[in-house]
Parts: structure tokens; C-alpha cells; sequence
């Protein structure tokens, strides 16, 4: 027992305690190793978040959710009862499926989807947002958290999105900044007791990125193979002037029950993090890489965070309620507000130009993107694109278009009300309309009269013959 032990050695001396001489021999060396150890461990691990929120019943986006940081933060956010829309490449990976349901079990929170958006694609992340958006009453919407990042390791060549832009480029800024903006016309219809928080990752290597206006996504330039670093440096940058920038837009939409805005967009440092992202990285994606990164592991351990660490300061911008209170674009980071930030973030002229320019390249892309779709198109694909264009125009749940489309639905429902039309979906004029008038049942009325009587004498006459 504790007691006894501790009576012991107060009675007996520290003799009884076990490896004694070991002790007094390397203790005067080894204890001051694993004070520091410890207390470089504390220093390193950042601040801890102390605020809490009731989370159930809210509805938050994440990109990046599968892994890492984003990871932690979904678990969290599900243990709390918030409703999860986890964005991934693939939602057909049965590696997806599985992630999906063991977090609904170790959460006890069925209220966790997988849904695709792909921010390797432009094309992938509109469809996203359109089926998002394609919604009578609009969908709730808490939040949305980017976490996803693509680090591309040193003396890895260019590497490029299916638009054909630079990777990190491409899934780190256009990929987030196509998102939200996408997903304007849903923050804004969120009532106004409701604070919607966007949160974009960011690092602390955007102090090594440049902007250049004339060659935003690094077309043009020549790719730093030795140096990646600059080019993801960029991407994060170009993220802090576009949540400048957006959360000025959303501050300058005027509601129409009069309410303030009640949106805020904050960007988030986690610091240095132990994710699979920096892994990949400090290995430069090779086996040797992987295992000289294991057997240097205690350094890395000491000296940068765990995921769960990491989370700490998106929980703070979650959490907080100071936030509500002032106008968003903060960087936040080790759980506080920042006051000196790069001054591109600031500078309102670079905003501005930045938003049209990057809205400019990706109408250009999203273009040359269709065009490269319709030639690789093949006859089977082009013939369940028709059936599902004829499908929608038939459906008559959703809210047509065009006058044909119209016609199409009224005569889908003339067919299913049994009053004429058939099962045509072209326009029937002589059938009856979908709300008839009086004279339109009167014709209907005279000419049901009519043909009974010619009925009427056609069997009179054959009755006739048959007994001649």
C-alpha cells in the first residue's frame, strides 16, 4: 500500500525504495533531462481551449474530415450532437464507408454523411454546391471548416488538378475559395439568431508566400521543386486576403428582415502538427524519408503537436462567443486573437483585385473543364445524361424552367389524374386542361353527348343487319 511504503522510507530511510543505488548513481544526470523534456513538452504543446458550446442539433461542414486535424475536429463536433457533412474525393471507397460508420458508433451520433467534393475539380465541387442549394426551403448550415491541404514534398515535380492547375494551388485556395463562394446564397439564408462561423486553415508559411497578380495559381512561373514551400506559402496567403475580402461582402449584404450580418470568417493557425500532411512532408514522400522521420521521432514528438493539440484553436473559434462580436477575418491562433498579421491580408485594393481575378481564372477553367468533358464523353454517358435531363423535365417536384418543361410536367400530370394528356410529354392542345373552366366542362360535357349518340346509331344499325 502507498501508506505503508511511505512509512516505510520515513522510518526505515530511502534505502527500502527499490534501485536505490541506481538512483543516487545517474538520478543528479537524468532528472534535470526529463524536467526539461517535460517542460519543453508543456512549452510546445500549445494553449488549450476553455470555452464550451452546445453543439446538438447543428449542422457543420468540413473538408479534410477523414484525417488529421479535421479528423479530431469531426469527432468532436459528433460527440457533441452536431449533425456532420464530411466532404470527401469518393463517397463509393468502401475505406469512406467504413471511417462513416465506425465514427457513428464510437460517437453514438448517426447523423454523420459523406458527401462528394472533390477539391481536385471545380466541376466536382459545383456539383456539390448546386445539390446543396437545390432545396425548396434552404438547408441549415452552422458552419463549414476547411482543414483540407495538399503539401507537396521537396524535389516532387509539378503536380497538377484535373483543371490543370498547380496542385497545392488548386485544392488549397481555388478549390476552398470555389466552395464558399458557392455556398454564398446558404449563409446568408440562415435566420439571424443563428452565428455561422467559417473557419480556414492556415500556417505559418505564409509568411514565405508571395502574391502575384499577374499570375495568381502560379501558371506562369516556374515551378520550385527544391523550394515547395513558397508555393503552398501562397496558396495559405491567397486564403488570408480571400476571407478578408469575403467576410467584407458578407458584412456589406443588406437582409431582408434588416438583422446584421451574422456570418464570421476567421482564419486558423494550429501551429506546427504532427498530421499525416507534414509527415508526407518532412519524409519528401520516400520510404528512406519515412524511416529517417521514425527513428528522429522523439524530436518531432517533443517539439510539435499532436492532432488533438492542434484542434484546440479551431474549438476556440467555434466555441467563443467574442468572435460574434467583432467584424471576422481575425487569425487566430494558441487559442487568442492575433493583432499583427502579413499586411497583403489588409491592403483592401489587393482584395479586391485578388477576388475578381481568382472569379475571372475560375470562369475560364470551369469552361475549358466543359469542353474537355464533352469530347472524352462517350455514347453511353451522353445517352444517361439524356435520360436524366427527360427524367427531371418529368418530374413534376421540381419547378421548371422553360414553357416546354411546363408543358411536359402538366401533362405528366394530366396522365396521372386520368384527364387527358396521356402519357405524352409533348403538348397535348386538344386534351383537357389541368384546371378546367366551366366552358372547357361544358365542350366536354356536349361532346361526351354526342358521341353516345353516334355510338347509339352505329349499334342500332348493326342490330338492324343482323336480322336481315
Amino acid at each position: 500500500m502507498p501508506v505503508e511504503f511511505l512509512a516505510s522510507v520515513l522510518f526505515d530511510g530511502p534505502q527500502v525504495i527499490p534501485y536505490w543505488e541506481q538512483i543516487k548513481q545517474y538520478g543528479p544526470t537524468l532528472i534535470p533531462i526529463a524536467t526539461t523534456v517535460a517542460l519543453g513538452k508543456y512549452y510546445f504543446r500549445g494553449a488549450t481551449n476553455t470555452w464550451e458550446r452546445d453543439l446538438h442539433g447543428k449542422v457543420y461542414m468540413i473538408t479534410g474530415g477523414t484525417s488529421g486535424i479535421g479528423a479530431v475536429i469531426a469527432h468532436e463536433l459528433a460527440m457533441k450532437g452536431a449533425q456532420l457533412i464530411i466532404l470527401t474525393r469518393r463517397t463509393d471507397d468502401s475505406w469512406v464507408a467504413e471511417y462513416i460508420d465506425d465514427l457513428r458508433d464510437q460517437t453514438s451520433n448517426p447523423l454523420i454523411y459523406a458527401e462528394q467534393c472533390d477539391l481536385n475539380s471545380l466541376y466536382s465541387v459545383r456539383k456539390f454546391a448546386t445539390k446543396w442549394l437545390d432545396n425548396a426551403t434552404p438547408r441549415r448550415l452552422d458552419g463549414v471548416i476547411c482543414c483540407a491541404a495538399e503539401a507537396i514534398p521537396r524535389n516532387i515535380p509539378r503536380q497538377i488538378t484535373v483543371d490543370g492547375v498547380e496542385k497545392q494551388m488548386g485544392i488549397n485556395y481555388l478549390g476552398h475559395f470555389h466552395l464558399l463562394t458557392l455556398l454564398e446564397p446558404s449563409l446568408k439564408s440562415q435566420p439571424p439568431d443563428r452565428d455561422v462561423r467559417v473557419l480556414i486553415a492556415t500556417c505559418s508559411s505564409q509568411s514565405l508566400g508571395e502574391i502575384d497578380l499577374q499570375d495568381l495559381l502560379w501558371e506562369q512561373k516556374q515551378y520550385p521543386t527544391s523550394q515547395p514551400w513558397k508555393v503552398y506559402g501562397s496558396s495559405k496567403l491567397l486564403l488570408g486576403v480571400f476571407a478578408k475580402q469575403y467576410q467584407k461582402r458578407l458584412m456589406e449584404y443588406e437582409r431582408k428582415d434588416k438583422a446584421p450580418c451574422n456570418i464570421r470568417i476567421n482564419l486558423v493557425n494550429p501551429g506546427l502538427v504532427r498530421t499525416p500532411s507534414t509527415r508526407r512532408f518532412i519524409s519528401m514522400g520516400t520510404i528512406w524519408g519515412l524511416l529517417l522521420y521514425l527513428i528522429t521521432f522523439p524530436v518531432w514528438w517533443l517539439f510539435l503537436k499532436s492532432v488533438y493539440q492542434g484542434a484546440q484553436t479551431f474549438y476556440f473559434g467555434l466555441y467563443a462567443p467574442v468572435l460574434m462580436k467583432m467584424e471576422g477575418g481575425c487569425l487566430l491562433q494558441e487559442c487568442k486573437i492575433m493583432t499583427k498579421i502579413r499586411k497583403e491580408i489588409d491592403d483592401k485594393e489587393l482584395q479586391e483585385k485578388v477576388y475578381h481575378n481568382t472569379t475571372e481564372l475560375i470562369k475560364k477553367l470551369e469552361v475549358q473543364s466543359a469542353i474537355e468533358r464533352k469530347k472524352n464523353k462517350t455514347e453511353e454517358e451522353i445517352q444517361q445524361e439524356k435520360e436524366a435531363e427527360l427524367k427531371r423535365k418529368r418530374d413534376v417536384n421540381i419547378q421548371p424552367k422553360t414553357t416546354e418543361e411546363l408543358n411536359q410536367k402538366l401533362n405528366t400530370l394530366r396522365s396521372q389524374i386520368g384527364i387527358g394528356g396521356g402519357s405524352s410529354v409533348s403538348n397535348n392542345e386538344n386534351g383537357m386542361p389541368l384546371f378546367p373552366e366551366e366552358s372547357d366542362l361544358e365542350n366536354l360535357k356536349n361532346n361526351s353527348s354526342s358521341k353516345n349518340r353516334t355510338d347509339g346509331k352505329k349499334s342500332s344499325k348493326k342490330k338492324s343487319k343482323g336480322k336481315k
